[in-house]
């Protein structure tokens, strides 16, 4: 067979001088730019020398079907057009494709996506055919051809030959020695995007071979090996982590926002002990390159910091934020939330009008964000006290609700204690209606995945916000007693105190807290050990006294009772009231809550909390009384059958304040009405509250006759002076008969 020549005056083959040669291939020549990388892995390379000149298709012309040069083919083929010539191409020349062939073709395609040329589904059916031709000449390629082969199909996103992908990885790997450090680079970079388990010998022997070329690799290089690693979750022996980082900082002037970011990244995914020389350089370039980055870079740099607990100089802090709102437009719901959450961790001083504006923009994109996203955003807004506009958090929350099945424990808990921090039981109408939705979504499974943080954390949350959602409240505490054993103890008391003012759990869960905390010796802080035995008191938990008595024995020892502060010395001094109260209810003197705390304190302690507590009293006193409060006085006293009407009495031991004293005429009893506001009762139900349940026992204990007055209820009536004394009328008899029985 006759051997096609080339044409150097046409330069055709076969030559298109004569006339009616038009079944050739027309490729004039043309000068060409190198081809940068693009995206995460850099730019193919072409065969073994088999270059030649490179040529550019001015318009569709048919390919021969003939032999053809086999350097020429491998230009033909790195010079393809578009998809559709390499596809041409492959289909006229396949079946002489040698591994160099096919190899330049699979780089050609992957440079085509890469540059846009092409979408990445658009290459998967050349891709299909060039993998079958590619099986059979694995055998021969070189270590270049597979690495090119890999990144390819990374670029295009082409998975669907697995085996024949992790045949190339397997033929690097044993090839290594042979590899260049960017054909390494390539391949690691390659099975991360394809997101792709490479057996752990197969990587480490990539990432050795790379490493003891690190000297050679370009910043790219190394960047990508340290993100494929990340996101392999390689393990990486420190020494070769560090080899990695040395030599990437060695060249961040060469580095890009990318390598960097991308850098700092992998650090803080595989928790590498960056030292604080190396990532304040890498910092430092980052930031002098800050306008040529993008909202990933500056976002993920951020979000790496705040991991990695780097001390990062306000200054830069603030820049990287200042680039990063300047492209808000273009960053994403995760750009956002990372920065976000990486601001409110490293605690930085955020402009509020910087920290609303990336908020916005979040909510703008509010139906792309993830669960993490959401709860992340949230979580950073209540950290930095940033106020929320009202129908921004309900749009946050409403997407939260529709993505609840794919939330994880944490995004809950989370939301659950920025909606806490950020309003407090005064959640905006739109916003708590939002999180009742919420309550409703979160299953059983979500509630089973939690760890002792997540539920403390959410019983906290709802405690604070006033709402006992059914049934999350109660499958939360139940879920809390099997995890009390591995709790800390700030988690052992804030699981106590939100349990005891939501009125869930019982004795069992109680139990169980009590119980951990005493087989904790060490940890506790003076608020821990109040808040413990405070709990147990307000849930009138008298089984567990003794540990009532333990707790505020270990809070007087010198130390702890130093960090003392009133509040403090009140829930002690409720904790005394209850233990005594208690005793006398028994009618009996055994025990060890025979006398209060007297004796787990000093007398002197006793009377610092005592004072603390009628301190407070004078205070709330002194308080202008609401309207409600008011109108309630003003009807006891007009009321037949009631004498000695005092707003603001004390017990008579002086323990003690009520809304209104009154002496009930026809019984004799002493009257507590009490003006029961939106805070003593728990949303949606309104049930009444865990505190306020103690505070009707601690006045019955006193002799009163508790006559609770619901705001709803009085709402109804306070304004026709006739109906308000019926009601309050029959309230203080309906008090009085359940008194008698």
């Amino acid at each position: 067979m006759l051997a096609l020549a080339w044409c150097s005056r046409c330069q055709a083959l076969p030559c298109r001088c004569a006339a009616g040669a038009g079944d050739g291939l027309w490729l004039p020549q043309r000068r060409f730019a190198s081809s940068g990388g693009g995206g995460g892995g850099s730019s193919a390379g072409g065969g073994r020398g088999r270059g030649g000149r490179r040529f550019e298709r001015r318009d569709e012309a048919p390919v021969p079907q003939g032999p053809i040069n086999p350097r020429l083919l491998t230009t033909i083929i790195k010079e393809a057009a578009s998809i559709d010539d390499l596809a041409r191409i492959t289909d006229a020349q396949g079946s002489r494709f040698d591994f160099i062939h096919t190899a330049a073709a699979f780089a050609r395609a992957g440079n085509l996506v890469g540059s846009g040329a092409v979408r990445p589904a658009g290459a998967h059916p050349l891709l299909r055919r060039l993998s079958a031709l590619l099986g059979p000449q694995l055998e021969d390629c070189t270590t270049q051809a597979v690495a090119n082969v890999a990144w390819a199909c990374a670029k295009a996103g082409y998975a669907e030959s697995v085996p024949l992908l992790e045949a190339c990885f397997a033929r690097l790997a044993d090839r290594a020695a042979e590899a260049n450090s960017q054909q390494l680079a390539n391949a690691l970079w390659a099975a991360a995007t394809l997101q792709l388990a490479m057996p752990e010998q197969q990587a480490a022997q990539l990432l050795s071979t790379l490493v003891a070329q690190r000297h050679a690799a370009t910043p790219q290089a190394l960047a990508n090996t340290l993100w494929a690693a990340a996101t392999l979750q390689l393990t990486v022996p420190e020494q070769q982590a560090a080899q990695l980082l040395s030599a990437l900082v060695a060249q961040q002037q060469a580095a890009t926002p990318q390598d960097i970011s991308n850098t700092l990244w992998a650090a803080a995914t595989l928790q590498l002990a960056v030292p604080e020389q190396q990532a304040a350089q890498l910092l430092s370039a980052l930031v002098a390159q800050q306008q040529a980055a993008t909202p990933q870079n500056l976002a993920n740099t951020l979000w790496a910091a705040a991991t990695l607990q780097l001390a990062v100089p306000e200054q830069q802090a603030a820049q990287l934020l200042s680039a990063l709102v300047a492209q808000q437009q273009a960053a994403t719901p995760q750009n956002l939330a990372n920065a976000l959450w990486a601001a409110a961790t490293l605690q930085l001083a955020v402009p509020e009008q910087q920290a609303a504006q990336l908020l916005s923009a979040l909510v703008a994109q509010w139906q792309a964000a993830t669960p993490q996203n959401l709860a992340n955003t949230l979580w950073a807004a209540a950290t930095l006290q940033l106020a929320v506009p009202e129908q921004q958090a309900a749009q946050l929350l409403s997407a939260l609700v529709a993505q609840c099945q794919a939330a994880t424990p944490q995004d809950i808990s989370n939301t659950l204690w920025a909606a806490a921090k950020q309003w407090g039981s005064a959640a905006p109408p739109d916003v708590e209606a939002a999180l009742l939705r919420l309550a409703t979504v979160v299953d059983e499974r979500l509630v089973a995945a939690m760890n002792g943080l997540d539920v403390s954390n959410s019983l906290w949350a709802l405690s604070r916000l006033g709402l006992r959602p059914a049934p999350l409240t109660q499958q939360l505490a139940d879920a809390a007693v099997p995890l009390a054993p591995a709790m800390n103890p700030q988690d052992l008391a804030n699981t106590a105190l939100a349990a005891a003012k939501l009125g869930a759990g019982g004795a069992q869960l109680f139990r169980a807290l009590a119980g951990a905390a005493g087989r904790q010796a060490q940890g506790f802080t003076t608020q821990n050990l109040c808040n413990l035995a405070w709990a147990l008191a307000i849930a009138d938990q008298w089984q567990l006294a003794g540990a009532a008595v333990a707790l505020a024995q270990r809070a007087a020892t010198g130390e702890v009772w130093a960090l003392m502060v009133a509040e403090n010395h009140c829930q002690l001094h409720q904790v005394h009231l209850w233990l005594v109260d208690g005793q006398r209810a028994d009618g009996n003197s055994s025990g060890s809550s025979k006398s209060g705390l007297a004796g787990a304190l000093t007398a002197a302690q006793l009377q610092q909390c005592q004072e603390a507590w009628l301190a407070a009293l004078q205070e709330a006193a002194q308080h202008r009384r609401s309207s409600f409060e008011r109108s309630v006085f003003e009807c006891a006293r007009c009321l037949p059958g009631l004498a000695d009407c005092r707003p603001e009495a004390r017990t008579p031991d002086g323990a003690f304040s009520v809304d209104v004293a009154a002496l009930h005429t026809a019984s004799g009893l002493r009257l507590a009405i009490e003006a029961d506001g939106p805070c003593h009762f728990l949303r949606p139900g309104r049930e009444v509250s865990g505190d306020t349940l103690a505070r009707n026992r601690a006045l019955s204990a006193r002799g009163c006759v508790v006559v609770s007055v619901p705001y709803w209820e009085w709402d109804k009536v306070r304004h026709d002076a006739g109906k308000a004394a019926a009601y309050l009328s029959q309230a203080v008899e309906d008090a009085v008969a359940r008194w008698r029985q």
